[in-house]
């Protein structure tokens, strides 16, 4: 009997605490569950704005590209800079025994971007297409003919210190007339004070052009001319 009241007397001890045991357990869990909350949702709002950060960087430099794009449109970006085209009419003083009227006539030359240093001068590379009309007065009858240019080669510039102007000359090998041959031009261009200091989009060229050509008229006869002219050239 005396064992049943010690047993009845532990539980009436022993349970109350296991209750009281219960219940900061639970307590426990349920603080431990909020700081769980209160740590994960700043953690979660830093990843958000993280994201948002990156996209407007990415925003930011997709702005910029396109900003240089614009601009280096602006300043020269188009696939034609640095191209020239320019028209070189001319007229003859001094043939040789080919002609007895000398050739007048113009060449059509191309400047390209590409080129290179070459101690004091600038070199680009250029080609040339030109038509001309010349005629031979024989003892019976006179020969027409009108001899054509075409070459590719290049052009050589000297600024010349304090003064607005240019010394040029350029040269051209591939056929003239029938035959294989040269052209040359060289003068004076004004490219300093149009183009770069008035800030035009063109240039003129003004000297002395020579042709020579190994079959002027197509029978073997090497001959040429010289001649003076001026040339326009347009910059893209």
């Amino acid at each position: 009997m005396k064992n049943i009241k010690y047993i009845l007397r532990y539980f009436v001890i022993i349970l109350p605490l296991m209750f009281i045991t219960l219940n900061a357990q639970e307590e426990e869990e349920v603080v431990i569950e909020e700081a769980v909350v209160e740590v994960e949702a700043p953690a979660e709002e830093a990843v958000v704005e993280a994201e948002e950060a990156v996209v407007e960087a990415e925003e930011a430099v997709e702005d910029v590209s396109i900003a240089e794009a614009i601009e280096d449109s602006a300043d020269g970006g188009s696939p034609l800079s640095g191209w020239n085209i320019g028209v070189a009419p001319s007229v003859g003083y001094l043939s040789g025994a080919t002609f007895t009227s000398i050739p007048t006539g113009a060449t059509v030359v191309i400047n390209t971007p590409y080129g290179f240093k070459l101690g004091p001068f600038d070199f680009n590379i250029s080609a040339a297409f030109g038509g001309y009309t010349g005629s031979h007065e024989g003892e019976t009858e006179t020969l027409n003919f009108n001899p054509t240019v075409m070459g590719v080669g290049g052009n050589l510039t000297f600024n010349v210190p304090f003064i607005p102007f240019d010394v040029f000359g350029e040269g051209h090998v591939g056929m003239v007339g029938n035959g294989p041959g040269v052209r040359g031009f060289g003068g004076v261009s004004l490219e300093s004070l149009l183009k770069k200091g008035l800030n035009l989009p063109f240039n003129l060229l003004v000297g002395g052009e020579v042709f020579i050509s190994s079959d002027m008229a197509g029978v073997g006869n090497p001959s040429g001319w010289l001649s003076i002219g001026a040339r326009l050239d347009y910059g893209f």
